[in-house]
């Protein structure tokens, strides 16, 4: 077993609520096979459920405040700035890098954190967070040329300007078109390159949900009936199914095969605008309590951006939304000021809590000798901010239905352990499903989502999937209990590679036959520290750049 392959392909935001129903009416055989051959069973996520957290807590086998991932930011400047964050903020060895140090081949496909690309894959391709456009997302270099002569229209990423102009069966062709080539990637690498390991992943999957699931959500306040689009989630996971099977087909019969996803999917039915609500409880001030700045960027520009959209589509000009001032596209389709154009208008010496990243579910304390301008003192002050801030999210309720809208507030020392600790938000945010977090500020503090074309009506769930297919599975086991932090010690396993002492995670032995132990026990080690990776410099077009793929998609 120790010379075997492992076949690793994520399903970014994949969930068995939609999954085992499809799987059970014959229309994913390829899953419902290795379901009902191997193990599976709900993967518990990250707090947050988050994609580079999630993912990276899944190739580290470690918790957040080891390996220092948190969110697609880091902050700067005191608080009062933020950039996106790059492989050198890493804090951990990654599953490749362990395999590389034992002699084992390892190819890594499109997971976030990969740009620019490392030695120590035996060949990477950069994933999400690599800029649109960017040149040098490949390790060997060559391979960027070569994966473009040999792959029909190959690019890293889906277009997200259909988005922009509410043209949602335009975005949704380009990201069947996108799973196509990240496909004839994955098979042609696996054809031409040596390999003991080989992760790819699959990350369009999760954008479609977010798009798409009012159309497929009879409950959902928007769900507009029966269109062309009511199928779009479920096709696309068909195509992925079919994809699957060619992959597996490839990686031959004793390759054993893991499917998992970082974090779930569900429906999302209002926004939870949590800088309005610190401004409401009085935790943050603006430099201009009428907020001038804040009514222009909602109203006039966001109205005449809408308007201008509106009337293209109906002329059948969608495609000339590009020609729209980028000021007034980029207030469409969601109203809302992110915290970047906010930050340079907040009183800080008057702001006791702010949150600088949504996607992160994170409230940071303005900390006296921590935040450029605190204003709140270490110790007894600190404790108390926190705490007040805790009672009254709990206490938060939508006056429309008195439903609450938080289900579970965090100290950060609650959920994380390890040296990197301090760079963890001091409040994490859990709220109800049809809640979905978000840093920016509007016209209040709940506002609908799923209401307009192009606009978020999926958002993530706290948990995603996990199968797992060897010839030493127990048939049709179900995991019960299966942390994200347990994948990398699991792979490893497989791969007849010690795990290492310092991981959170385990193996999952419940996947696998009681005999499979007694025959080789799970060994351990531990690699010497390794040297940090470099910093990474992203130059200012990369950081826009990242930043205006993050704010298409939602995540800020």
């Amino acid at each position: 077993m120790s010379q075997r392959k492992v076949l690793v392909v994520g399903l970014d935001a994949a969930t068995f609520d939609v999954i085992e129903p499809l799987a059970s009416a014959r229309k994913l055989p390829t899953l419902a096979r290795l379901m009902q051959e191997g193990a599976s069973g709900p993967l518990r996520s990250t707090i947050p459920a988050l994609t580079p957290p999630a993912w990276t807590s899944a190739v580290t086998g470690k918790n957040p405040g080891k390996h220092n991932i948190y969110n697609f930011y880091k902050l700067t400047d005191g608080g009062q700035s933020r950039a996106p964050l790059t492989p050198g903020d890493l804090r951990s060895r990654r599953i490749w890098d362990i395999l590389h140090a034992y002699g084992k081949k390892a190819g890594v496909l499109h997971l976030p954190l990969t740009y620019p690309p490392d030695r120590s894959a035996s060949f990477m391709v950069a994933g999400i967070m690599a800029p649109k456009d960017a040149q040098g997302y490949t390790y060997p270099a060559e391979l960027e040329q070569e994966l473009a002569a040999n792959i029909p229209g190959y690019r890293l990423e889906v277009n997200a300007e259909p988005l922009r102009a509410g043209d949602l069966s335009r975005f949704l062709r380009d990201a069947l078109e996108i799973q196509r080539i990240q496909t004839e990637e994955t098979l042609y690498l696996m054809k031409t390159r040596p390999w003991d390991l080989l992760w790819v992943l699959f990350h369009t999957l999760d954008k479609v949900q977010h798009f798409f699931w009012h159309y497929m959500d009879r409950k959902h306040p928007f769900y507009p009936g029966s269109t062309a689009l009511e199928g779009a989630i479920e096709d696309f996971y068909r195509v992925l199914d079919q994809d699957l099977a060619r992959l597996i087909e490839a990686a031959g019969p004793e390759t054993a095969v893991m499917v998992l996803s970082d974090h779930g999917a569900t429906g999302m039915h209002k926004y939870f605008l949590v800088m309005n609500w610190l401004e409401r409880e009085g935790f943050l001030k603006l430099r201009d309590g009428k907020r001038p700045w804040l009514t222009r960027a909602l109203g006039r520009a966001g109205l005449e951006g809408k308007e201008i959209v509106a009337a293209l589509r109906r002329w059948r000009l969608a495609w000339a939304t590009h020609l729209v001032p980028r000021r007034l596209r980029r207030s469409v389709p969601v109203e809302m000021a992110s915290y970047g154009r906010i930050a340079g208008h907040i009183d800080w010496s008057a702001t006791t809590v702010y949150c600088p990243s949504a996607p992160g579910s994170g409230l940071r304390v303005n900390l006296r000798g921590r935040e450029a301008t605190g204003t709140v003192e270490p110790g007894r002050e600190y404790e108390m901010v926190c705490e007040e801030v805790k009672r009254r999210l709990l206490a938060f309720s939508d006056g429309a239905n008195g439903c609450r809208v938080v289900r579970a507030v965090h100290r950060r020392e609650e959920i994380y352990s390890g040296p990197c600790v301090d760079g963890a938000p001091d409040l994490l945010v859990e709220t109800h499903p049809r809640y979905c977090l978000i840093e920016g500020m509007g016209r209040d503090v709940l506002l609908p989502a799923g209401k307009r074309e192009g606009e978020r009506s999926g958002n993530h769930a706290d948990h995603g999937i996990l199968i797992l297919w060897a010839p030493e599975c127990r048939r049709g086991a179900v995991l019960e209990e299966a942390s994200i932090l347990d994948v990398t010690p699991t792979l490893l396993y497989l791969l007849g590679v010690p795990v290492q002492r310092d991981m959170d995670g385990r193996v999952l032995e419940e996947a696998l036959r009681p005999e499979v132990f007694r025959e080789r026990p799970v060994s351990y080690d531990q690699l010497a520290p390794e040297e940090r990776a470099p910093e990474t410099e992203l130059t200012e077009r990369e950081k826009k750049a990242i930043e205006g793929m993050l704010e298409s998609l939602g995540y800020m």
